[in-house]
């Protein structure tokens, strides 16, 4: 214990003194996060790169450890080579995103790309274990593994939004993590984790409200990055066994914050990657909270989950720590800290689509089959009429429209469906189909509505039947425009095509 303990300061003293001279070299060659007045509330510019000071101090405190002999050894010369490995890459591309704001989808590749050499070289699971089961994900391990790491780096970056909060929780979490490797026997993970712990320690001094120097995306990605291998590592329970009930509980709150981003902006209609005011501490700044008791009400909820998924790995209870974080996020909606608008999008997407699923369902369907020709000569034309407007009503048809055109008068009947005429000069969708036969004659069959989900009933369908219909009305045309009820002309309104319109057109062989 007296190794560990003498690590951790050595490294957090490294990290300390290290980030006062990243802090200068950031303000001398302006890497620095200016304020806009939305997002970024900081009274002036704060600098970036705190992320290489911790990468750096995790580098000389791997280095102290591996002099020591506490859980050190080949186990964990492969695991700290990879750690620093893969954390160099993630932090190098940070610098490049702190200096030149890389864009969002070309980030998220770079990080797979970081992340897939250490997933390849054997660092993935092929087998998890939860409430007493396994399941083998044969082919699935490396892509889930992949997967996991870039969600846990997005996470810790999401939660990177006010002075000191990743920090804090990448402390609490990487203890957690380093108690849970001990207890499992792990004890070369065990000592990574302190390093990690050790290194935000003396970074936190400086990034503690008010701010003097920023983690970055430098900082940030490879928090999330060594949160991420620390939580399969230290849960294995053989080389490439893991009981995931413990990482997913002590990253209860990153990733929920993070999956409620992605809800929130698909249901905004917002793309995924753009950046806004609404995560977790941004809705406590928002209620009037100091920003210490935000990070103390944040940092309890993460330590709560951490204590909480240590304590069921020690007595072999995963329903404890998943009864747990989901009462703490029941809480936090319920308190409405953090989520409630987030379920109130889904309640109301969820209400319309049901809504729209039980109209469809209560809707009668589409007449099978088709009259034929001979069946409709059979009849007059007052009596196909009615029979058209029978066939339509499963679209829930508003305007039914009737216009012959020949020697270029019109003539038009027009007939309302919905007994309260509301789809008068109101449409929402419309569908047409004209007949041409010789001599100038024309018939044309117009169908409109309001409903979008009628029209997606089968709109080719519709068609078909307006088709049907029109080779009838076009071959009697002469009966049709006989007929007193029709013989008036179309108004221009009705010579123009509705906006919008699905239109087919026929002609005379």
């Amino acid at each position: 214990m007296v190794e560990v303990a003498l690590t951790f300061f050595i490294t957090a003293a490294a990290a300390l003194v290290l980030t006062g001279w990243v802090k200068a070299a950031a303000r001398r060659w302006a890497v620095v996060d200016h304020p806009d007045g939305r997002r970024k509330l900081h009274p002036a510019p704060v600098p970036l790169w705190g992320g290489v000071a911790v990468y750096l101090a995790m580098v000389l405190g791997l280095a102290v450890a591996r002099l020591g002999s506490f859980g050190t050894g080949e186990a964990f010369d492969e695991l700290a080579a990879a750690v620093v490995a893969t954390a160099g890459i993630v932090c190098f591309f940070g610098c490049l995103d702190d200096c030149c704001r890389l864009g969002a989808r070309f980030k998220l590749l770079l990080q797979f790309c970081a992340v897939l050499p250490v997933v390849i070289v054997g660092y993935s699971v092929d087998t998890i274990a939860a409430f007493g089961l396994t399941v083998e994900l044969g082919y699935l391990g490396p892509p889930l593994t992949a997967l996991w790491l870039v969600g846990c780096i997005n996470a810790l970056n999401l939660l990177d939004g006010m002075d000191g909060l990743a920090s804090m929780v990448g402390i609490s979490t990487a203890l957690m993590m380093g108690v849970i490797a001990g207890y499992m026997g792990n004890d070369y993970v065990a000592v990574i984790a302190v390093v990690l712990a050790g290194a935000l320690t003396g970074f936190v001094v400086h990034n503690l409200p008010p701010a003097r120097i920023f983690l970055g995306d430098s900082g940030s990605m490879v928090i999330g990055l060594v949160v991420g291998m620390l939580s399969i590592q230290s849960t294995l329970k053989t080389s490439t066994t893991l009981s995931i009930t413990a990482p997913l509980v002590v990253m209860t709150f990153p990733m929920f914050d993070t999956m409620l981003a992605i809800v929130r902006r698909k249901l905004t209609g917002r793309r995924f990657d753009v950046a806004d005011r609404q995560h977790i501490h941004h809705r406590l700044l928002d209620r009037g909270m100091h920003p210490w008791l935000v990070l103390s009400i944040i940092g309890t909820l993460c330590l709560a989950t951490g204590v909480a998924a240590t304590v069921a790995t020690m007595v072999r209870s995963d329903a404890l720590a998943w009864a747990t974080a989901l009462m703490l996020m029941i809480l936090v909606v319920r308190l409405r800290l953090f989520g409630h608008h987030e379920l109130s999008l889904v309640s109301g997407t969820l209400a319309r689509g049901l809504s729209a699923l039980s109209a469809r369902l209560a809707a009668p369907a589409p007449a099978s089959g088709l009259p034929a020709a001979a069946e409709l000569d059979a009849l007059p034309p007052a009596a196909v009429w009615a029979m058209l407007a029978e066939r339509t009503r499963p679209w829930h048809v508003g305007q039914l429209q009737l216009i012959l055109s020949a020697d270029g008068r019109s003539r038009w009947r027009r007939l309302c469906v919905d007994s309260a005429g509301k789809h008068d000069g109101e449409r929402s969708w419309s569908i047409s189909v004209r007949v041409r036969r010789g001599e100038g004659r024309s018939c044309e069959l117009r169908a409109a509505g309001l409903d979008p989900a009628a029209a997606e009933l089968s709109p080719a369908r519709l068609m078909a039947v307006l088709a049907v219909f029109g080779d009838y009305f076009a071959d009697h045309h002469e009966e049709v425009a006989g007929l007193a009820e029709l013989d008036r002309p179309a108004s221009p309104a009705h010579k123009e095509a509705l906006p919008g319109t699905l239109g087919t057109e026929r002609r005379a062989a």
